[in-house]
C-alpha cells in the first residue's frame, strides 16, 4: 500500500511545514497576546462582624375579619380563554374591591392608603384574592384551569382598596372543546 501514489499525504519535503521558522506566518508579532494587566494582591481577611441585626415588619390581618372584608367586597373579573399553539391559555383579571365602612363595607375610612399598605403585606388577603380569581376563571373556561399563574396587586381606588389579580392559566383538554363553542 506505501507504494501506491494516494498513501502519500504529503509532500517528501514536509519538514518544511512543520520547524519553527514557519510559525511566524500563523503568530505573527502583530498579533501576539499583550500580558494581562496587574491584579490586586492577595489580602487577608479580617473577621466579619460579630452580630448582625436585621428589622423586618410582617403584616397578618385577623383570618375571620379579612374573611368579612372579602365576603363583602365588589368582585368585577374580565377574560376568556385562547387558542395558542397546541393548547387553550385563558388570561384575565379580577379585581376585589374591598369597601370602606363610608360606602357599607369593614374597610375603616380615615387612612385607605395606609391600609393598602398593610394589606398588601397580608397573606390571608392574597389567598383569598386569588381563590376568588381562580374561581372566577374556571366560570369563564366551562372546565378545568391547570396551575394558575398570577400576579396580584392591592392599590387605593376613588371607592376603596383594589385587589387586582392577573391570571394566566393552561386550560385542560376536557374543557377546551367547551370554551371553544
Amino acid at each position: 500500500m506505501h507504494g501506491t501514489p494516494h498513501a502519500r499525504k504529503f509532500p517528501r519535503d514536509r519538514g518544511r511545514f512543520f520547524d519553527l521558522g514557519a510559525r511566524d506566518l500563523y503568530d505573527p508579532p502583530s498579533m501576539a497576546k499583550s500580558p494581562p494587566p496587574p491584579r490586586p494582591g492577595l489580602v487577608k481577611a479580617g473577621p466579619g462582624p460579630l452580630v448582625r441585626r436585621r428589622q423586618l415588619e410582617l403584616v397578618a390581618a385577623e383570618d375571620g375579619l379579612v374573611r368579612a372584608m372579602v365576603e363583602g367586597a365588589d368582585i368585577v373579573s374580565e377574560g376568556m380563554p385562547r387558542a395558542e399553539g397546541d393548547g387553550v391559555v385563558y388570561y384575565g383579571s379580577t379585581s376585589v374591591l374591598l369597601l370602606p365602612r363610608s360606602r357599607g363595607g369593614t374597610l375603616p375610612d380615615p387612612d385607605l392608603a395606609s391600609m393598602a399598605a398593610l394589606l398588601a403585606c397580608d397573606p390571608h388577603l392574597k389567598l383569598r384574592a386569588l381563590r376568588i380569581a381562580r374561581r372566577e376563571a374556571c366560570t369563564r373556561v366551562q372546565g378545568e384551569l391547570g396551575p394558575v399563574r398570577a400576579e396580584i396587586e392591592v392599590r387605593t381606588s376613588s371607592a376603596g382598596v383594589a385587589v387586582v389579580v392577573d391570571v394566566v392559566a393552561v386550560v385542560h383538554a376536557s374543557a377546551a372543546s367547551g370554551a371553544s363553542r
